[in-house]
């Protein structure tokens, strides 16, 4: 019975293999799901990460020096040979400084005595001092403000570089999307090739068509497969930059689940220009923030140098607590009575007087670097501009060459029907359908490559334009 059993289950599951293996689970990637891996793996934005992470640990100790700094130090040492040994007192040394009456001073004994054992051989110090910064004109609130601002730009970055991430992540599934549809028209136009190459070989050969004729559609076929393997290998370049980014190894174009409608843009296109411009050099925008941040951390930079020149004594408290002697407190007999403890206060000062010069070139280098962010503030905003303008200009062009591209394949179109119509009437020539229909796929590849050069503008302009 237990034999059947198992030759039962080896046969169903001997039944079920194929089909698993004829109908493998794979899984589809959305545009979402790209992005949530692409947020987990991209190494420079992992990097910003822990840039931003240790920006607020700056925050946290520019707060602390705020507060008092309280060091402990402590020492022990072990003495093989002390410096001071056992100390010994003749008996007869001082009973010769007495003046004895005659008859009764004693004779000598040359007895010695052990006054003090001498010094231990352990001997330990122990200090508790603490420091509090009373007045340093402003250094200390200024970098609290400056490591703050700090933290905010890498945040900035971090913010940037996602939004970055998203908008190539998205541009990429686009061009993927057009040079798909534009492999697609390509295959079809090889069809009309090889139907082109095939008619004319035969029709050269029964001397109805110049030989140089035959030569020429070979060449157009030869010239179709090359384009199809140069489209591949653009289509291959963009799989493996997805890769990298996303971290999904097996990542094809029959994974990715994206959807794109040309008319996707159509309420960016209608939009106020000026207004998406202004919206653009906002300091909602993460760019401008981040370069208006960065002029101010140069202005608190410039602030600090200032209140580190000559003659600016910084001034702090300082008191400390401590504790020598041969044994632990506590541990030592008669330990009250030892003078082994001290308590002191003390207020210190301290500045530069002279340093020939460079705490006054540091505060001039400061305003120097306050200026160049000013200007790098302006320069981000003239760039801004000039790239909205050159996709504006370029949406423009586009749009036009696409309605001129819409005719022509409407020309071509009526030129395929007529060529259909004289050749089945028995009067036209196979080769002017077949050269009629690749002109209106090579048409519309260059329609194709009109929408994506459009699609990408507009992605930038979002770009540079979201809220988020």
């Amino acid at each position: 019975m237990m034999r059947r059993t198992q030759v039962l289950i080896i046969a169903i599951f001997s039944l079920a293999l194929p089909c698993a293996l004829a109908h493998p689970q794979s899984e589809t990637f959305t545009l979402e799901d790209l992005q949530a891996r692409m947020e987990q793996n991209n190494p420079e934005l992992l990097s910003l990460q822990e840039e931003y992470r240790r920006s607020r640990l700056d925050v946290q100790d520019a707060w602390g020096g705020l507060g008092p700094t309280v060091d402990l130090q402590a020492s022990g040492t072990y003495m093989v040979n002390p410096p001071v040994g056992p100390l010994y007192l003749n008996v007869d040394d001082v009973l010769n400084s007495v003046s004895w009456p005659s008859g009764i001073a004693p004779s000598a004994s040359g007895q010695r005595v052990k006054i003090y054992d001498g010094m231990e051989p352990t001997l330990y110090n122990i200090q508790i001092s603490l420091t509090q910064p009373i007045f340093t004109w402003g250094k200390l609130g200024y970098a609290i403000k400056l490591y703050t601002k700090i933290s905010e730009i890498k945040k900035s970055q971090m913010d940037m570089k996602i939004q970055q991430m998203t908008t190539e992540l998205k541009t990429r599934l686009v061009t993927l999307w057009y040079l798909t549809g534009i492999q697609e028209i390509l295959r079809e136009e090889q069809t009309y090739a090889g139907r082109l190459v095939e008619v004319s070989e035969a029709a050269a050969r029964a001397g109805m068509l110049l030989e140089q004729d035959a030569l020429d559609a070979r060449i157009q076929a030869k010239e179709l497969e090359i384009a199809i393997q140069d489209l591949q290998e653009q289509v291959n370049n963009q799989i493996l930059e997805l890769r990298r980014s996303t971290g999904i190894e097996n990542l094809d174009v029959d994974l990715i689940d994206f959807a794109f409608d040309d008319d996707e843009f159509a309420t960016l296109m209608e939009s106020d220009r000026a207004l998406l411009e202004e919206n653009a050099l906002s300091q909602e925008q993460n760019s401008i923030r981040a370069v208006t941040e960065l002029r101010e951390v140069n202005e608190l930079a410039e602030k600090i140098a200032k209140g580190s020149v000559n003659w600016k004594p910084d001034v702090a408290f300082q008191a400390s607590l401590g504790y020598g002697g041969s044994r632990f407190p506590l541990f030592e007999p008669n330990y009250r009575r030892k003078d082994d403890y001290s308590l002191n206060f003390s207020i210190g000062i301290k500045t530069t007087i002279w340093d020939g010069g460079k705490k006054v070139r540091d505060v001039s280098r400061k305003i120097s670097d306050s200026r160049s962010a000013e200007i790098n503030q302006q320069d981000v905003q003239s760039e801004i501009r000039k790239t909205l303008n050159s996709n504006w200009n370029t949406i423009d062009v586009c749009n036009m060459k696409i309605e001129y591209q819409d005719l022509k394949i409407s020309a071509a179109q009526s030129k395929i029907s007529q060529n259909e119509m004289i050749f089945s009437t028995g009067y036209g020539s196979e080769t002017d359908v077949l050269s009629a229909k690749i002109d209106l796929c090579n048409q519309m590849i260059e329609r194709q490559k009109l929408l994506l050069q459009r699609a990408v503008s507009c992605l930038t302009i979002l770009h540079l334009t979201s809220d988020e």
